[in-house]
């Protein structure tokens, strides 16, 4: 029996134990957290934890607003990976918090997702042409950071060694590592925002646009309804909330009225606008 079966029937024994003595889904949530950066990307990892877990309930520390507003877009579909990496529909709400700094954590090890991969780093033997290989890209570098950037390119070298060994491979585009048939939820991300700012540029010029026009005027593999959904909701929840507040403007109330009503600014009189903005204001 090689190595590889070892860890797979040990990991099954395991779970099965867990399983048999109600500690499945404690242990579960409990790699949940370590899993974090591995299920929702390096880049998202590095800037966001697990803070707290509780009654169905997670939450996430953010390190910056910019990062914090970006989460909070795509909430639905971490809830959805999370459970699936759960096995359940555990979740219940996800809750994004702002944090100043991320906690240290001690992480002797590589714990890598479904695959139960519990291996030493330190232990994973390199060829002497990869080590060198790394000495020589380094070696430009001031003497105080040689030794840190040695160890953290060897480390690096030793889970490519490990995850490649495991079927994993890594994304074209971010880097971050994937299974086989497996799609980088950051890069879908991505590519989503990317189309909703595009999207959301388009609504500001012509705010009275349907999904009907969309389709007819632009290329309908640009965008989903969905996606104008969201972006159309989000602009009228924005405006509202200037209204809400009483710090609207002119501007903001006529593109309120266009967005709600989808009718063009020249069909839309003065008094329906005041009339339709009003319904939002704050009772005084």
């Amino acid at each position: 029996m090689n190595n590889k079966e070892s860890l797979q029937k040990a990991g099954t024994f395991v779970q099965d134990v867990l399983k048999k003595n109600n500690l499945l889904q404690p242990y579960n949530l409990y790699t949940l957290k370590i899993k974090w950066p591995c299920l929702m990307g390096e880049k998202i990892g590095r800037y966001s934890y697990i803070k707290e877990i509780r009654d169905g309930i997670i939450t996430i520390g953010v390190l910056n607003s910019v990062w914090l507003s970006q989460l909070f877009m795509y909430k639905r579909q971490i809830e959805e990976r999370l459970n699936s990496y759960l096995g359940e529909a555990y979740v219940k709400d996800i809750r994004f918090v702002s944090i100043g700094k991320k906690p240290v954590r001690q992480k002797a090890f590589l714990y890598e997702r479904e695959e139960n991969i519990f291996v030493n780093l330190s232990a994973v033997a390199l060829d002497k042409k990869i080590v060198d290989a790394v000495k020589e890209k380094i070696k430009d570098f001031p003497e105080a950071l040689r030794e840190k950037l040695f160890k953290l390119h060897i480390a690096r070298e030793r889970k490519k060694i490990i995850l490649t060994g495991h079927g994993f491979r890594p994304c074209p585009r971010c880097g971050r590592w994937l299974q086989k048939t497996e799609k980088c939820l950051f890069c879908q991300l991505k590519r989503s925002h990317e189309k909703k700012i595009k999207l959301a540029a388009l609504l500001q010029e012509m705010p009275w646009l349907t999904w009907e026009d969309i389709i007819k005027e632009y290329d309908r593999d640009e965008w989903t309804e969905e996606i104008y959904n969201d972006v159309r909701r989000n602009y009228i929840y924005r405006l509202i909330e200037k209204v809400y507040h009483q710090v609207d403007t002119a501007e903001d109330d006529l593109f309120l009225a266009v967005l709600i009503t989808q009718k063009k600014p020249t069909d839309l009189t003065d008094s329906f606008i005041i009339n339709i903005v009003n319904k939002y204001r704050r009772k005084t």
